[in-house]
C-alpha cells in the first residue's frame, strides 16, 4: 500500500533515553509531508498531462487514419478526374482538329475561287486595256500622219510666202517717192525727198513695234510653229 502524507504526519515513534529530539523529528516530518504532498500533486498533474497527451495522440492517430483514407480517396478521385480529363481533352483536340481541317479546306476553296475570279478579272481588264492602248496608238499614229501632212503643207505655204516676201517687187514698191520723178523736176524731187521720203524712212526703219489700233480677235488660227515641228519630229 502506498504511503500517504497523512500516514507520515500521524506516525508516532516510541521514546527512550538519549533518543532524537522529538520537536526536531516532528518539524522534519512536517517538511517531508509538505514535500511529499507537492510531489504527489506534481505526479497527479503529470498523470493528467500524460492522459491528455495520450488522448491527443489517439485523436491525432484517428485523424491521421482519416487523412490517410481521405488522401487515398482524393488520389483515386484525382486519378479518375485525370483520366476523364485526358479522354475529354482527346475528344476536344480531335474535334478541334477536325474543325480546323474543315475551316482550312473551306478557306482553300474560297481562296482558289477568289484567285480564279481575280485572274479572270485581271485578264479581262488587261484585254480591255490592250484594246484601248492599240486604239489609242492607232489614233495617235493617225493624228501624227495628219500633223505631218499639215506641217508639210504649212512649210510649203511659209516657203511660198517667204519667196514672195523676198521678191524684188517689194523693192520697187518701197522705193522713195522722189525716185518716180524725172531728172527734169529737181525741185519736186527735193520736196518729195524732204517731206515724204524722210517720214517714210523713219516709219520703215523705226525699231518701235507697230501696234494695231484695235486688237484682232484670235479665231483659233494661231499656230505654235516650234511646238508643231517638235511634235512632228517625235
Amino acid at each position: 500500500m502506498a504511503l500517504t502524507p497523512l500516514d507520515i504526519q500521524n506516525k508516532n515513534f516510541s521514546t527512550k533515553m538519549r533518543g532524537y529530539n522529538q520537536d526536531e523529528v516532528d518539524d522534519f516530518l512536517d517538511m517531508i509531508v509538505r514535500d511529499y504532498e507537492d510531489s504527489i500533486a506534481k505526479n497527479r498533474e503529470l498523470e493528467k498531462a500524460l492522459k491528455h497527451s495520450e488522448e491527443k495522440l489517439e485523436y491525432f492517430n484517428e485523424l491521421k487514419e482519416a487523412l490517410n483514407q481521405s488522401i487515398v480517396v482524393a488520389q483515386d478521385t484525382a486519378d479518375k478526374v485525370k483520366s476523364s480529363a485526358s479522354k475529354e481533352s482527346e475528344v476536344i483536340v480531335s474535334s478541334a482538329q477536325n474543325r480546323a481541317d474543315e475551316l482550312i479546306s473551306n478557306a482553300v476553296q474560297k481562296a482558289n475561287l477568289l484567285t480564279t475570279t481575280a485572274e479572270d478579272k485581271a485578264k479581262e481588264i488587261l484585254t480591255d486595256a490592250t484594246a484601248k492602248a492599240r486604239q489609242l496608238a492607232a489614233e495617235t499614229n493617225d493624228l501624227k500622219k495628219k500633223t505631218r501632212t499639215f506641217h508639210q503643207q504649212l512649210l510649203l505655204l511659209l516657203e511660198t510666202q517667204l519667196d514672195q516676201a523676198r521678191s524684188g517687187d517689194w523693192e520697187e514698191i518701197l522705193k522713195p517717192m522722189s525716185a518716180y520723178v524725172g531728172n527734169g523736176h529737181e525741185v519736186l524731187r527735193e520736196v518729195l525727198a524732204n517731206e515724204l521720203d524722210n517720214g517714210a524712212e523713219i516709219a520703215v526703219d523705226s525699231n518701235e513695234p507697230i501696234v494695231d489700233a484695235e486688237p484682232q480677235e484670235d479665231m483659233g488660227l494661231t499656230i505654235d510653229i516650234p511646238e508643231l515641228i517638235k511634235s512632228d519630229e517625235d
